[in-house]
């Protein structure tokens, strides 16, 4: 029987918020977080940035969902911290420095201040948070992507789209699809060159609760000049019955633009062509 905590995660998790702004909530989902190498010299870390916005101390729970791998989900939130009345913590290298992970790993990050999974926390408990994931080999200076906590998921038949990719001389990108649902799913992706027509087209299966990340070349894409636009969709076998259930299959689609000149990112939320037919 699965606890109440998961069923409130999820459908949580499931809301469509606009992907130009930060969201205020008791849960907050960041679909990748890293400590791992890139190209080159390149070391990526993602700093983790909270806000309490009650004005009565909080306990906020963390659980990491690593990447290429099946996950199961813990209501308790074993791993916790405190938070005073209206305060701000930044938790730096936040895989290393607080769940203590020195190798290359990267995957989902849930920050959770609900009542329902922190038992203590006053009702209605909400936090704000925002990560960024950068690259600090230079000395120098640090370039990388913000990452804002918006569920930009997509239930069932509705697909995803995101543009603004880029895979040329001065830029490289990658390409992310999370899976929220409790069983694995198979996702099929199609590129786009800037005249509508398809580049390449294919599928991954992405475990339960799990994000994977592919470098276009991964994908059968070589340098192209222009804008790609990049479409996702669920295997028609991955389709569940009521697309409103606790548990329906659902996932979130994303791309990180790199230049490869300076290292700096962009982050680009893909989003679903139309709202879930659903009363979360």
């Amino acid at each position: 029987m699965r606890s109440r905590g998961a069923v409130f995660l999820l459908v949580a998790l499931a809301f469509v918020m606009p992907a130009d702004a930060q969201e205020v909530d008791g849960v907050q989902l960041f679909p990748i977080v890293a400590r791992t190498a890139g190209v080159g010299a390149s070391q990526w870390v993602t700093d983790l940035t909270v806000h309490n916005l009650q004005d009565q101390p909080i306990t906020i729970g963390l659980q990491f969902f690593p990447a290429d791998t099946p996950n199961t989900f813990d209501p308790t939130f074993p791993d916790r911290m405190d938070l005073d009345p209206r305060e701000t913590i930044v938790v730096e290298d936040v895989l290393a420095d607080f769940f203590g992970f020195q190798s290359d790993t990267k995957g989902v990050l849930v920050v959770s201040a609900d009542e329902e999974m922190i038992v203590g926390n006053p009702q209605d408990a909400r936090i704000l948070a925002v990560t960024r994931t950068y690259n600090r080999a230079n000395p120098d200076g640090t370039y990388g992507q913000t990452v804002p906590s918006i569920e930009l998921i997509t239930v069932n038949e509705i697909p995803l789209v995101v543009t603004g990719a880029r895979n040329d001389s001065r830029f490289r990108s990658n390409l992310g699809m999370m899976n929220r649902s409790m069983t694995p799913i198979t996702v099929h992706y199609r590129i786009l060159v800037g005249d509508g027509t398809t580049l390449v087209e294919g599928s991954r299966t992405v475990p339960e609760l799990s994000v994977r990340q592919f470098s276009f070349q991964q994908l059968g894409v070589g340098q192209v000049d222009g804008p790609l636009t990049v479409e996702l969709r669920l295997d028609p076998d991955d389709i569940s019955p009521d697309p409103c259930a606790d548990f329906a299959t659902a996932m979130l689609g994303y791309v990180s633009k790199v230049d490869n000149g300076t290292g700096d990112a962009e982050f680009l939320y893909a989003a679903p062509l139309e709202n879930p037919p659903c009363d979360w």
